[in-house]
């Protein structure tokens, strides 16, 4: 009996040993320079042609109507001491559609049409109509194509997370199967396939990433350098990566400014008159707590803290407009996780940004 006792012991532990053996470690790469010589903007013309062939007909969307309830921020005298100097609350919605595949929205852009274009975590993009800076109440609904034309099928392919729009390109990372990819929707709207930009690393610090805590965030540089973080949090801060070429990404030495706490969910890099500023997203979740997130800019120095009793929930997403005069419209959107007890939030800030 003790000598299979002892077999057994020892089987658990060449099982543990070989459980916690490290992971090949993933590239690092230099933060790029503002005037790297490869950006996005360098193959947007080829991943177009990727995303949209030639003698390929542009599919209308599925249309959307989009009901959107004006909501207050909170009580004034707690809206007052959450903003800080500079920052200015300037609208709140609820938005809910006439369509069930409407939710789990994770990321936002602003398109070229000053649309709000937002990215759905089971492989689709919603389009929010906007007028003088508030919903207009419509919409459309795109379901994301593979590289084969073919639906993305299931959370391991469909897992769509972060997004940014450039050069009429929609950007978008993955988890799961982290990557990031381009699609030609101005161009041809639901037939715009995946064009792939980038694999990521699936390993951080030596270990296996969670394939739900990857590529949240996704950032191009003004200068059209494209930049990732993931959820995954190491020593309290959450990792950031570049892209530097084709199926070319790896780690960098940068780190996100995560409150105590909080994960990294979004961030967005803008120019705002002549000051290049970056807004971060962090999110925490607690039963006893709630939902509660923070917006932060100039490095994490100023903050806006959403917790109860202000207009929380599971905010993912989030967009930047330069409104001119030193001022960035800073929008962030909840994913209600298709949950009938959570709300499709979108809210807005003015925030005066100035140089140093």
């Amino acid at each position: 009996m003790l000598r299979r006792t002892i077999q057994f012991a020892s089987l658990i532990l060449l099982a543990t040993c070989a459980g916690t053996a490290e992971m090949p470690e993933a590239p690092r790469v230099t933060m790029p320079a503002a005037d790297a010589a490869w950006t996005f903007d360098t193959i947007s013309a080829e991943l177009a042609d990727t995303s949209c062939p030639a003698g390929t007909a542009a599919v209308p969307s599925v249309p959307l109507a989009i009901t959107a309830q004006a909501i207050d921020l909170g009580p004034a005298d707690d809206v007052a001491r959450r903003l800080p100097e500079g920052a200015v609350f300037a609208g709140g919605w609820e938005l809910t559609a006439d369509n069930a595949s409407f939710g789990g929205l994770s990321d936002l852009a602003v398109d070229t049409d000053g649309d709000l274009l937002a990215v759905v975590d089971d492989g689709a993009f919603v389009r929010i109509g906007m007028a003088d800076g508030a919903p207009d109440g419509s919409g459309d609904l795109t379901y994301m194509l593979g590289e084969d034309g073919q639906l993305l099928q299931g959370k391991s392919m469909g897992d769509a997370e972060g997004l940014v729009v450039r050069n009429s390109l929609a950007i978008v990372s993955f988890e799961r199967t982290h990557r990031i990819s381009a699609f030609a929707l101005e161009t041809c709207g639901a037939a715009a396939r995946e064009a792939p930009i980038s694999r990521l690393p699936s390993t951080y610090a030596g270990r296996l990433i969670d394939e739900n805590r990857g590529a949240e965030a996704l950032a191009i540089t003004p200068e059209g350098n494209i930049l990732f973080g993931y959820e995954t949090v190491e020593r309290g801060r959450s990792p950031i990566g570049a892209v530097t070429g084709l199926n070319s990404a790896g780690w960098t030495d940068e780190m996100a400014p995560n409150p105590a706490g909080y994960a990294f969910v979004g961030f967005d890099a803008a120019r705002i008159g002549d000051t290049d500023e970056t807004f971060w997203l962090f999110r925490s979740y607690d039963p006893i707590r709630g939902n509660r997130n923070v917006v932060s800019w100039q490095d994490g120095a100023k903050a806006i803290e959403l917790t109860r009793p202000l207009a929380v929930d599971n905010y993912e997403g989030i967009t930047v407009q330069d409104l001119g005069n030193g001022v960035a419209r800073v929008w962030i959107i909840s994913d209600d996780n298709f949950n009938p007890q959570q709300r499709t939030l979108l809210l807005a800030f003015d925030i005066a940004v100035t140089s140093e």
